[in-house]
């Protein structure tokens, strides 16, 4: 159970960390070959499989965090973190890339939509910092010692 937990609690930390916070940012940030609006559009499946990722990975490890961590928060956390990546994959992802979609990144306009996807890119960076700051709590309560962790 040990080793399932470390896999998930890594698997999460990875695709929040490598695949939204990395990958995603230098695809859609690519302009020098294409013009940013493909290059958006060529980020959105990317962003999409990296939440997916997160949403497994966390629903495993609110699975497992309480007989693998024996800690009373640990199930709390993970329940917590598995449900916000949920929200966002499957409320605020679609929500954003419909309101990208909106938008000519070339032009940049119209302006007041580009301000409301802007708005719904930081609620959605926002919950990715949540995720993150509950995963590595959980990642601390796995690093203590087995008599600490009441």
């Amino acid at each position: 159970m040990g080793a399932a937990g470390i896999a998930s609690l890594g698997l999460a930390l990875g695709a929040i960390l490598v695949g939204q916070l990395i990958l995603v940012p230098l695809v859609a940030g690519n302009t020098a070959l294409v013009d940013a609006n493909l290059a958006r559009a060529l980020a959105e499946p990317l962003t999409l499989r990296a939440a997916e990722l997160t949403i497994g990975a966390t629903v495993i490890l609110a699975a497992l965090a309480q007989p693998w961590l024996r800690h009373r928060v640990a199930s709390s956390l993970a329940l917590l973190a598995a449900g916000i990546a949920a929200c966002d994959r499957l409320v605020l992802l679609p929500e954003l890339h419909g309101r990208w979609g909106r938008v000519d990144l070339v032009a940049m306009r119209p302006l007041d939509r580009i301000a409301e996807a802007s708005q719904l890119s930081l609620v959605h960076h926002a919950a990715l910092a949540v995720v993150l700051l509950l995963l590595l709590a959980l990642s601390v309560i796995a690093a203590l010692p087995a008599q600490r962790r009441r």
